[in-house]
């Protein structure tokens, strides 16, 4: 009788502890599924000037990054922290960048292993003279890493997402994003995004009018390209950064297109002053096609 008793106890705890473990691996699986689901771009904070999505970081890092002058050019826009989170760090998941008047984040979807070798691989050797500060809101934990200049860098995970941006507002405007599932991409940005090269290394969208696209009228008028986002595939060729983007055609401005690629690269020139950037344009199906490279100087 007794033997019977502990048979049963054995195998009510062992009852007991399959259900707990299939109970922790369903809400592994469920949190899993929830960030695979999780779209990137719908967390973007409003009001961003450009957004750079890189959909392979290491071939960016191999064929971008690995040349000085493109090196460069990335580090001019995008703060160095970042860019050493890509080169130390090997095979990546596709990430996001948004660029604001306060600052660069960078969305990524990224599981505890992950974050801990960019924490050991990169942010420790970046920060390593300063103690990182933990901040908790609701139910979000944010990490801040102090720099030289009162400078802070900072991220959290989230549902299986890792956010970073040395802007604080920006950081937490994110976040509430996130916990709220709000959406702030607008129907041009959701448009354009899915006419992307998912194979090319970057996927760039930037608003028109930060470019100051114009093409000087004969009746001194000008003709402008505004009030919209341009977006482009970037990738490399025989050793040069290059980009592939289009616009509608509109029959009325059929010459203007020409001289409009003509100033997009005098626009890029400024940019980049170390290279010089050669544009064609091209005609076929009812849209115009600029193919372009940056070149050393």
């Amino acid at each position: 009788m007794k033997a019977d008793k502990r048979e049963i106890v054995t195998f009510v705890i062992a009852a007991l502890a399959t259900l707990v473990a299939v109970w922790f691996f369903l809400g592994k699986m469920q949190k899993e599924k929830k960030a695979v689901r999780t779209d990137l771009y719908m967390l973007v904070a409003p009001e961003s000037d450009a957004v750079l999505r890189v959909n392979r970081p290491s071939a960016f890092a191999k064929y971008i990054l690995s040349r000085e002058r493109e090196h460069a050019a990335f580090a001019s826009k995008i703060p160095e922290i970042y860019l050493s989170v890509i080169r130390n760090n090997p095979d990546l998941p596709p990430m996001l960048f948004s660029f604001h008047p306060q600052g660069v984040v960078l969305y990524m979807q990224a599981d505890g292993q992950t974050i801990g070798r960019i924490e050991k691989n990169t942010l420790q050797k970046a920060f390593g003279a300063f103690a990182p500060q933990k901040q908790v809101k609701e139910d979000i934990t944010f990490t801040y890493y102090p720099e030289a200049g009162n400078h802070f860098f900072g991220y959290y995970r989230y549902q299986g997402i890792w956010v970073a941006s040395y802007s604080k507002k920006l950081l937490e405007e994110v976040a509430r994003i996130q916990r709220n599932r709000q959406n702030y991409l607008l129907p041009d940005q959701d448009r354009l995004r899915k006419t992307f090269d998912p194979n090319a290394p970057l996927n760039l969208m930037i608003q028109a009018d930060s470019l100051n696209l114009y093409v000087a009228l004969p009746d001194s008028g000008e003709w402008r390209i505004r009030n919209c986002w341009l977006g482009a595939d970037l990738f490399s060729n025989e050793n040069h950064l290059c980009y592939f983007g289009s616009l509608p055609h509109n029959a009325t401005a059929d010459s203007l297109y020409a001289p409009l690629g003509d100033t997009l690269a005098k626009r890029m020139e400024q940019a980049f002053p170390q290279f010089s950037v050669t544009n064609q344009t091209n005609q076929e199906n009812g849209r115009v096609f600029y193919t372009g490279c940056f070149n050393p100087e």
